[in-house]
């Protein structure tokens, strides 16, 4: 079986993914930090609500309500980028400009593999994990 796999050495090695986070001012040093954080806010949305990440993260065309989703993973992607990466504000906010390109990038990856439905989503993510999680001692 084909386990598939997103993390962010797969982001960072996508050339859409790499332009994407150059454009919005994500040095290179940063880059895996801030694809993680793109994730684990991904990860979150996916938990709170599953069915509308699935759809959001699905070939189909976006509803309102996938918007929405996308519009609170970038809010969530900022404040994980300000508060663990120690990204400013205002570099954080230009940084979430690569979010709809990033989310697109998952999908297309889910769907290559056949995996874009709620089901295999819930496992793949699970593997994500937060590599700024579990060190409190920052900040």
């Amino acid at each position: 079986t084909n386990k598939i796999m997103i993390d962010v050495q797969d982001l960072l090695k996508n050339d859409t993914v790499q332009g994407l986070l150059k454009k919005f001012g994500v040095s290179d040093e940063q880059a895996a930090s801030v694809a993680n954080q793109a994730l684990s806010a991904i990860k979150t949305k996916f938990n709170n609500n599953p069915k509308q990440m699935s759809s959001l993260l699905s070939e189909n065309e976006n509803t309102d309500d996938d918007n929405k989703m996308a519009q609170e993973v970038e809010d969530d992607f900022i404040d994980r980028l300000v508060k663990k990466v120690g990204i400013p504000e205002s570099a954080a906010s230009q940084a979430k400009g690569a979010i709809p390109g990033i989310l697109s990038q998952v999908t297309s990856k889910l769907s290559q593999d056949g995996k874009n439905d709620e089901g295999s989503m819930s496992g793949i993510f699970a593997s994500i994990t937060d590599m700024f999680d579990g060190d409190d001692s920052t900040g």
